[in-house]
């Protein structure tokens, strides 16, 4: 019974002290990008934001507009990074008279748009913008039709 005590105490006191030892670990993550400069995880930014917006005129019409956009930047190298934004947005308009009443045009977008931008130096830059929407006749009725 002596025996089998210590063995075991000998065992677990074993145990412990390899348990605090910096033994190498093999990587099994199959997901690392060994020794890639152009796909770099670490170059990586995402950033979100969210914004709210509505509005009425005097004549009783009004609108209203969220938006919740997507933000990845990706650096390249020094000089050049990429950006893409993806925004959702949900829109519609109200007649604002004597009460609140949403209308039955209540529609929702993605609008992505994307840039890169080569800055070789602080007094040069070139970059290309690509985006969605924006552009319209001014003879458009509404504010929501240009997009």
């Amino acid at each position: 019974m002596k025996k089998l005590i210590l063995l075991s105490l000998s065992l677990f006191l074993a145990v412990c002290l390899f348990g605090q030892y910096n033994m190498p670990r093999p990587d099994m993550n199959p997901f690392r990008i060994e020794n890639s400069n152009l796909f770099n995880p670490n170059q990586i930014k995402l950033s979100h934001s969210l914004g709210f917006e509505a509005g009425s005129s005097s004549t009783g019409h009004g609108y209203y507009l969220s938006r919740y956009t997507s933000h990845l930047n990706y650096k390249l190298s020094p000089s050049w990074d990429a950006q893409l934004n993806l925004n959702f947005v949900n829109f519609g308009s109200a007649i604002t008279n004597s009460s609140i009443e949403l209308n039955d045009d209540n529609t929702s977008k993605v609008l992505p748009d994307f840039s890169i931008r080569y800055k070789p130096s602080d007094s040069f830059q070139f970059s290309v913008h690509v985006q969605q929407g924006l552009y319209s006749s001014p003879s458009q009725s509404s504010w929501f039709n240009r997009w």
